[in-house]
């Protein structure tokens, strides 16, 4: 049978973690998917519209009751769409789980409510064909039978998919054994294998670990949250990775309750490895003696990216982490069981030796006022650093343990790195203790970075409405590039937003401001962004005074949370955030002015033309070029209105513009202009 292409941008749909509610997996975005799937998106899909390459694949009813395969009243020949269509990327095929029911088995067929199984064979038939999609995923999907075992063997040779991504569910013996004929097949371009949450034991690992031996191709691979596999299970990727053939680079083992024997097995294997990322967070059934005896493996490795948050290591184990010299990316967030001592002496070691350091995640941890005076004596000469993450570091991870950053603390660490040439990309600094005095502090540090593309500020709420309006300088920084800034949950009411809406006029760089405020004891007020703020949002996108203030206005902010049906935005501002997502900003403009200044109504007398009827003879034919200009056919999917009712009126109005004979007879033309009527 002919096979299937899923992607996936990996969304989490109904998983949760059985004994920890508080683990979550760092998932990427999903908000670029298509999954409003109707026959508008589908002509767009048989268009080859470049703007959708990401497409979102529901098999069961959605809230309102509707299936995807009858809403467009699926046929073979409408796989054509994806078949033909050469900009998907990513394809993801997924469950929505309603009323904790069970993971939807693939080909199961329950009247119009799943897709029947000449639908799905269709649907991956046409998968099959399709020669871009280069990522594939399942959620919440399980394979029990010979069928969906056939719908994943036939992805066996295909000539674009690189990453296949299972996720939820269970593909079981039989969706092994289907994926091991994959992985096997002389053409497979698969280098990127992720079986995450998919209750795989020791017999099923076993299967894809055969089949990954001596594979040459696999670059990453993940076995995330398969907690029921023994050492024997995990001993069978002693072969894998050790093989001559074996390239992997990247190896997740996130919360797979990897204990001190099983931590001791995974050292032995990677001494002397390929792989270059180890993701180990949250496997807290390794003590701080089976620690010990994994960081001394490592040392032996030549691991760049090293993921250990959310563990029990203490301030033996993080003086280990220190000696790990290859590393480049460091994520040590959630270690509760390091002391402030035991973090001095890591920053010290780190000074002192020097480091490569590229990112640091320290979130979630107690280094106390005097660790971050060390700390920050360290990024003072850490010109290689571009992401630092600090996140909750004011507030104690245990009960009576008050080694957190203060707010004195806060102003320290930001004078200290003042003059410094910390010049970083991303800094989260989110759910901290930091003041109006700090806020300032901050400002003078971050407007001399010129490469800052994401700030996060959100949940810090000793600053005051009059200590964010010091943010206005920096938006007015000449070395102000920030394309995403997180101000969710703060003390921001409506005149520090018309503050920064003056302030940014003119940027050119900033896509995402997020202002949400759900409302907090701590807060000045529930409801501090009124219609007042919003207005002045809305006229920074769109300013109606004239066509020249609209032209000239914001055409790049384009977000201002993910919880916009919340913030009860106006419908002119929600429509103006949805018109800058495009990246045709000249087309932005247009649709702007058309939108505000002329009327759509072809009858409608009230059109703005005035300033199209008083303009100079000679400026008209770039004028009439500019309102016929075609409305995009591709790479725009949002609303959009063409200006042919325009040019239809300028018609009706001056004649003789289009007239073959006006030429001959100028003067009337100008006549007929000069008597027009004010409108």
């Amino acid at each position: 049978m002919e096979g299937t292409n899923n992607l996936d941008d990996n969304i989490d749909i109904g998983d949760n973690v059985d004994d920890n509610s508080d683990v979550e997996e760092d998932d990427s975005d999903t908000r670029d998917y298509r999954y409003d799937l109707d026959k508008d998106i589908f002509e767009e899909l048989r268009k080859n519209n470049p703007a959708i390459t990401h497409l979102g694949i529901l098999l069961s009813c959605n809230d309102d009751g509707v299936c995807f395969f009858n809403a467009i009243n699926w046929k073979k020949e409408d796989g054509d769409c994806i078949a033909n269509n050469t900009n998907l990327k990513k394809l993801l095929i997924f469950h929505v789980r309603h009323n904790n029911e069970e993971d939807y088995i693939l080909g199961e067929e329950e009247g119009n409510e799943k897709p029947t199984k000449q639908n799905l064979q269709d649907f991956f038939s046409c998968i099959h064909r399709n020669r871009t999609i280069n990522e594939i995923s399942f959620s919440s999907i399980q394979i029990v039978d010979e069928f969906g075992g056939d719908l994943i063997e036939g992805l066996q040779g295909h000539p674009s998919i690189t990453k296949f991504d299972f996720k939820g569910g269970g593909l079981g013996s039989i969706g092994c054994t289907a994926l091991e004929k994959v992985l096997k097949h002389p053409k497979s371009r698969l280098k990127s294998l992720h079986l995450r949450r998919c209750q795989l034991d020791d017999e099923e690992i076993g299967i894809v670990c055969g089949a990954l031996l001596g594979n040459s191709r696999m670059k990453r691979l993940s076995f995330n949250i398969n907690q029921d596999i023994t050492p024997d299970g995990w001993r069978a990727l002693s072969p894998v990775i050790r093989h001559p053939n074996c390239n992997l680079i990247e190896l997740e083992l996130y919360h797979t309750r990897i204990n001190d024997e099983r931590a001791n097995i995974l050292g032995g294997i990677l001494r002397g490895s390929s792989i270059k990322a180890l993701h180990l967070n949250y496997n807290r059934s390794i003590s701080g003696e089976g620690w010990h005896t994994l960081l001394n493996h490592l040392s032996q490795t030549s691991i760049k990216s090293l993921n250990i948050s959310q563990n029990k290591i203490d301030d033996d184990g993080i003086a280990l982490v220190a000696n790990i010299e290859t590393v480049e990316s460091l994520n040590m967030g959630s270690n509760y069981k390091c002391t402030p001592s035991g973090w001095r002496s890591f920053f010290n070691t780190l000074q002192t030796r020097g480091t490569r350091l590229k990112k640091l995640d320290i979130s979630w941890n107690n280094i106390g006022n005097e660790g971050a005076a060390v700390l920050g004596s360290l990024l003072s000469n850490m010109n290689s650093l571009k992401t630092l993450e600090m996140g909750s570091m004011s507030y104690s991870s245990s009960p009576g343990v008050s080694n957190t950053i203060t707010t004195r603390g806060w102003q320290t660490l930001f004078t200290t790195l003042r003059g410094s040439n910390l010049d970083l990309a991303k800094l989260i600094l989110c759910s901290n203790s930091i003041d109006d005095e700090g806020i300032q502090h901050l400002v003078h540090l971050v407007s001399n970075m010129s490469s800052l593309k994401e700030l996060r500020l959100d949940n810090n709420y000793s600053v005051t409405t009059i200590g964010w309006q010091a943010l206005t300088s920096y938006f007015r920084s000449p070395h102000f590039a920030l394309e995403d800034l997180d101000l969710d949950e703060n003390n921001i009411n409506d005149d520090t937003l018309i503050a920064f809406t003056s302030a940014l006029a003119q940027n050119k760089t900033l896509k995402s401001l997020y202002l949400y405020h759900s409302g907090h004891e701590d807060s000045e007020d529930n409801d501090l962004i009124t219609e007042r703020g919003w207005e002045a949002v809305s006229n920074l996108l769109c300013n109606k005074t004239s066509i020249l203030e609209t032209y000239n206005s914001n055409h790049t902010l384009q977000d201002l949370g993910y919880r916009h049906d919340e913030m009860n935005l106006p419908s002119d501002l929600s429509l103006h955030l949805d018109l800058n997502r495009n990246e045709d900003k000249v087309e932005v403009a247009r649709q702007k002015i058309l939108q505000t200044h002329f009327s759509t109504n072809e009858d409608d007398d009230s059109s703005n033309m005035q300033e199209l009827l008083g303009m100079e003879l000679e400026m008209m034919p770039a004028a009439i070029s500019w309102i016929g200009r075609p409305l995009p056919t591709i790479g725009w999917i949002r609303k959009k209105v063409s200006g042919l009712s325009l040019l239809y009126n300028l018609m009706r109005r001056m004649p003789d513009l289009f007239d073959s004979s006006a030429q001959a007879k100028p003067s009337a033309v100008k006549r007929k202009r000069d008597n027009s009527p004010d409108i």
